[in-house]
Formats: structure tokens, sequence, C-alpha cells
């Protein structure tokens, strides 16, 4: 595998559970149960139920990193389907869903990288709906940037990780 291909790995990895894990944490610490699953007047889908939507999206691609010949009958349009779990349950859920993704990821050879752009994209996109609606129902503002979740910070990781390979 080139060096390039290999860092791109590395951030992608590192985007997925140095940064966006942390700020989902945050998000799902400030909720209750009760908020977490509840639909709004002009939402179509719980929070609890996009985090829901998440990680059937990073399992599904977790496996398929392991196993390239995998295929999808169905989409993932009923992922979004809210449970009751409690937000330790939900908590340790998008753990295990991020750290098989992350595993996946240090653990095959050749990639596609457009999928793994893909899973990257998409679960930074439900991650700003999420972070949206928790600021707004819990009246915080999170300021992830300002206090170390960054380009600048996602670097130097990546670069410490790369270091430690070539070690």
């Amino acid at each position: 595998m080139d060096s390039s291909m290999h860092e791109f790995k590395i951030i992608s990895k590192h985007r997925m559970y140095d940064q966006y894990l942390v700020k989902l944490r945050a998000c799902i610490v400030l909720l209750d149960e009760q908020v977490l699953w509840r639909v709004g007047e002009t939402e179509t889908n719980s929070i609890g139920g996009i985090i829901n939507h998440i990680m059937v999206h990073v399992r599904r691609n977790a496996a398929k990193l392991i196993d390239p010949t995998i295929t999808y009958k169905q989409g993932m349009e009923d992922s979004f389907i809210p449970s009751m779990q409690n937000k330790e349950q939900l908590m340790d859920e998008v753990e295990e869903a991020f750290s098989s993704f992350c595993a996946a990821l240090d653990h095959t050879g050749a990639i596609n990288m457009y999928d793994v752009y893909h899973v990257v994209e998409h679960t930074a996109y439900h991650l700003g709906q999420i972070i949206d609606r928790v600021q707004k129902l819990a009246d915080h503002r999170f300021q992830f940037v300002q206090t170390g979740l960054n380009e600048k910070a996602l670097h130097a990781i990546v670069q410490q990780s790369l270091h430690n390979l070539r070690e």
C-alpha cells in the first residue's frame, strides 16, 4: 500500500474515533433518555434514531472493509427507528461500532478509498445534525474547536501515529 493511502486510513481512523466519537459522546451525555428519543415537531427522527442510523452505517462499512464481497440487499432507510435503550447502553453500542470500524481499517490491506470517505462524510453530516439539535435543546455551546477538537489537533495525532508505525 502506498504511503498516501496508508495516511488516508490513519486520518480516517482518527477523525472517526478521536473527533467524531468524542463529539457524539459529549452530545449523548447532555441529554436524558426522554429527550434522546423524542421526535420534535419539525424533525422526522429523534437524536437517538439518528445515532442508531450512524451506528448501522459504521458497522456495515466495518464489515465490508473486512469482507469486500459483502453486499446488502436493503438500504438503511429504516435504521433511524428509535429504541428506548438507556444512554449507557447506547454509548456502549456507539463505542463498539466506532471501534469495529477503526479495527477494520487497521486490519485490512487495500481499501476502497471512496467507501471509507463516504463513511467519514456520512458520519460528519449526521453528527452535525445531532450537535445542532443538542446545542438548541440543552442551551449549550460545545466550542469543540476552541477546546482542542480541531484540524491542528487531528494533524498532531495522525503524525504521532505515523511516527509510531515507523519505529
